[in-house]
């Protein structure tokens, strides 16, 4: 079996996968791109909404695709299958993976180790309380919703580093409030009585 090797440049990568397509899948290719303009329309379409992925991974998803369906892939099933394997090789969990992380660091987070540090942010913005209070039912809602914002946001090139929580002095000393002060220097008059 022949390896081919994935070109560095977007623009030569979509023409490969042109090609690959219409010997993969000859009689629908032509039905879904019967001319030369329908065919650069969709190359040019297909160029700009891969742009936020490696070259690698569009290879490698078009091929998983190619090898796993006797469809034609839509642009749209391939952008999901570049997402999912760009999470994955990012070590980001899936949405059910990262839910039961985020839950299983109850009164911890702070020192928990995460998969990956955007599961602590979504576990934050939906609110560690309502996380752990709420019924799974509408927590895990809650949740997705904010994991599909962020796995999005990572997807377009947002960083996510591992927080960073400031660790408390060692000899922190509680100033008491007024009825504990008062109640001490009672005491202290009580012994010099005695």
């Amino acid at each position: 079996m022949s390896s081919i090797k994935v070109p560095n440049n977007k623009v030569e990568l979509i023409n490969l996968i042109f090609t690959q397509l219409e010997v993969t899948y000859h009689n629908q290719f032509h039905k879904a791109y019967p001319d030369k303009n329908s065919l650069n329309l969709a190359k040019q379409l297909w160029l700009s909404q891969l742009q936020k992925f490696e070259e690698k991974i569009i290879f490698d998803s078009v091929n998983f695709l190619m090898t796993s369906s006797e469809f034609l892939p839509s642009l749209s099933k391939l952008m999901i299958t570049c997402k999912e394997s760009k999470i994955k090789l990012c070590g980001i969990p899936n949405v059910t993976q990262a839910y039961r992380e985020a839950c299983n660091a109850k009164n911890n987070f702070e020192k928990f180790t995460w998969s990956h540090p955007i599961v602590f942010y979504i576990g934050s913005e939906t609110g560690w309380d309502f996380l752990w209070t709420q019924p799974e039912k509408e927590s895990y809602k809650e949740f997705m919703s904010n994991y599909n914002v962020f796995v999005e946001d990572f997807i377009n090139g947002k960083v996510f580093n591992n927080p960073n929580f400031p660790e408390l002095p060692k000899d922190i000393k509680i100033k008491p409030n007024k009825t504990a002060q008062l109640t001490q220097i009672q005491k202290l008059k009580n012994k010099l009585i005695n």
